[in-house]
């Protein structure tokens, strides 16, 4: 009997979503379950030796009676620290840890075939894809132009027009002056009107003899235009430039159809991303961060990215998503995951919504009462892959 309940005890180290839910999946499957989840504090600490401190935790425990010691912090840097600290204290005692980077993954394996490492968003993303296959007549119903919705803001000044329109109207009056009242011809005086606002200077014309309202009005000329020509220029360089760094940031209007809006592109959305590419789908991403380190990965691959905030209804717009086929939301956040659901619900009222929430049971509610395709939870879905880990063994 003792035999049996050791080979059933496990041992989880972590705090997080995913530590929880596996510690709970566990549990309903019948393991005896120790949870630590106070040892981030050790982790975390720069004065002291994390396989002392590690070595003092667990001085009282036999670690060879756990058939399995998960490692599941949420933060890769610590599941690697607690890793080898476990693998220099008890070598040999079956372990699994949750790595999000795939590059050291090879590394640790090799030195402890033991150990099993899952990548959470890698064991996601396929449920998140998954969600669109059967919907792919996803009927595109537009809902209508709403009061809350803003056009896609523009990088047009708004003074640029007024100030061409005003200039060109003192340029119009000049000429007109000096046709009636200095007897120009009307070659005669526009030539003067643009050798005065050019400052080329005078020459063949000139307001020597000319009364003094037409040289107040030729001082006024020079003065204005000097003026407006330099914020005339200053206004079309600033747009100019502004014009090239939107279309760095991948802000411009998406015409797609029958298209995929992908929003946030942390570590579930790169794999979703990478799915839905490998699926052969046209793919819109929007990313609040740009400074990314998954924007150049996918740039190289042709996929479109939108830098900005996704709960903003004219980013929305700016992609396409009244025409879009489904819309997957998967930012760090439950609530803007939702508020971007509902904001998109705006240009497309039965469109296909897919979103990222962490906490399971919240899912369920906002999946029946919003009506939305699939609401599921990165942690959930891992948690379920890592309990049946003991199982496969």
């Amino acid at each position: 009997m003792n035999n049996a309940m050791e080979v059933k005890q496990v041992l989880i180290l972590g705090n997080g979503h995913l530590a929880n839910k596996t510690s709970l999946f566990l549990s309903q499957k019948g393991y005896m379950v120790n949870h630590l989840d106070h040892l981030t504090p050790i982790l975390q600490s720069s004065t002291s030796s994390t396989i002392g401190e590690i070595s003092k935790e667990f001085g009282n425990m036999d670690m060879q009676s756990f058939c399995m010691t998960y490692v599941l912090f949420d933060l890769d840097e610590h599941n690697l620290e607690m890793v080898i600290a476990i693998m220099a204290l008890y070598p040999g005692i079956p372990m699994a840890t949750a790595l999000f980077n795939e590059n050291i993954r090879p590394h640790l394996e090799k030195a402890s075939p033991e150990l099993t490492i899952l990548n959470p968003a890698k064991i996601a993303a396929p449920v998140f894809v998954k969600a669109l296959e059967n919907n792919h007549e996803h009927p595109v119903q537009k809902a209508g132009p709403s009061a809350s919705i803003h056009a896609p803001h523009e990088t047009k000044s708004p003074f640029l027009v007024p100030l061409v329109v005003t200039f060109l109207s003192i340029i119009l009056f000049a000429i007109v002056y000096f046709h009636f009242f200095e007897k120009l011809s009307w070659i005669d005086a526009v030539y003067f009107v643009v050798v005065t606002i050019s400052t080329v200077g005078y020459g063949d014309i000139n307001l020597q003899h000319s009364g003094n309202l037409s040289k107040i009005i030729g001082m006024v000329l020079i003065l204005s235009s000097t003026g407006f020509i330099w914020l005339i220029f200053s206004l079309l360089i600033d747009r100019i430039f502004k014009s090239r760094a939107q279309r760095l940031l991948g802000r411009k209007k998406y015409n797609y159809k029958d298209h995929i809006v992908l929003c946030g592109l942390g570590r579930l959305g790169y794999f979703i991303a990478d799915e839905l590419q490998k699926n052969g789908e046209k793919v819109v991403i929007i990313e609040s961060n740009q400074e990314s380190p998954n924007l150049e990965y996918f740039r190289s691959q042709n996929i479109d990215i939108y830098i900005g905030n996704a709960r903003q209804p004219f980013v929305l717009q700016s992609v396409g998503v009244a025409h879009c086929r489904a819309l997957i939301s998967v930012v760090d956040d439950d609530y803007a995951n939702l508020e971007i659901a509902l904001n998109a619900r705006y240009f497309q009222k039965d469109i296909l919504l897919v979103l990222r929430v962490f906490d399971q049971s919240m899912a369920a509610v906002i999946k029946d009462k919003f009506d939305i395709h699939l609401t599921q939870s990165m942690s959930y879905i891992a948690a379920e892959k890592f309990a049946s880990i003991i199982t496969a063994k």
